[in-house]
């Protein structure tokens, strides 16, 4: 019979101990700068405007105005007076020939023609406050706006990176080892 070896093998323990490593980060703040230019408005005048004042009829009212216009008004109102004349003229006749009127009514017209005097006429123009007429144009005005502008610069810094190792330990806490058993030999026999 043949005998068996018996090997026995027993491994290596290796132990590590250590500490996590560190990061040191050190980074700035960014430097801004901003410039600003506020918005503005342009403007440009072309001239005065002009003023155009019509007093012609604050002149009618008074002086009569012009010449023309002072015999217009007056002429213009005769044809008016003719009228009304030619009314009473008609009012008259028919006040004298009404037979039922028993006393003589040519003495009353008499009086009041002679009270009356000569027709009214409108020599100058009517005085009302509003016979100065303006008119205002103003002139053009050229208006620009320039917008405002802003300009930004942002100055960034690169961030400072260090890493700190820590330890790392090791220690063999076992050998590796084979044992090796021979076969029992039987001598004897």
């Amino acid at each position: 019979m043949i005998g068996q070896i018996y090997i026995q093998s027993d491994p290596a323990i290796l132990s590590f101990t250590g500490g996590l490593g560190r990061y040191d980060i050190r980074t700035e703040r960014p430097v801004v700068h901003v410039e600003t230019r506020k918005g503005e408005y342009r403007m440009e005048n072309n001239g005065a405007g002009t003023l155009e004042i019509d007093m012609s009829l604050t002149n009618d009212a008074i002086d009569g105005g012009s010449p023309e216009s002072f015999w217009h008004r007056i002429y213009s109102q005769y044809k008016q007076i003719a009228v009304q004349n030619m009314e009473r003229i008609v009012e008259r006749g028919n006040t004298i020939g009404d037979l039922r009127i028993k006393q003589n009514p040519m003495p009353d017209f008499a009086l009041e023609d002679f009270v009356e005097g000569p027709p009214d006429l409108q020599a100058y123009g009517p005085a009302l406050p509003n016979n100065t007429k303006f008119s205002y144009t103003p002139a053009d005005l050229n208006i620009e706006y320039i917008p405002e502008e802003r300009n930004v610069d942002v100055q960034l810094t690169k961030p400072a990176i260090e890493y700190h190792r820590e330890y790392v330990r090791y220690k063999m806490e076992q050998y590796p080892k084979v044992t090796i058993i021979p076969p029992a030999i039987d001598m004897m026999g």
